[in-house]
């Protein structure tokens, strides 16, 4: 099985997983340009609001630095 034909298989796995966290309100973390720290993260909601976040040295810990 080479790459493309593995991705094939498991994204609509890793989509369906998702959309389940999503629903259970978790939300989707990941960097862009508003991301000057390497502590900094964007966590994305399901009804599309985002929040600028600085992570903590504990787990689950984090400031919250800004909404949009």
């Amino acid at each position: 099985m080479d790459n493309d034909e593995f991705e094939n298989l498991v994204k609509p796995v890793a989509e369906a997983a998702e959309e389940t966290a999503l629903n259970n309100g978790a939300w989707s973390s990941y960097k862009n340009e508003l991301c000057t720290e390497r502590d900094m993260f964007i966590h994305e909601f399901k009804d599309g609001h985002m929040e600028l976040v600085k992570v903590g040295k504990k787990p689950g810990d984090y400031t919250v630095l800004k909404v949009f």
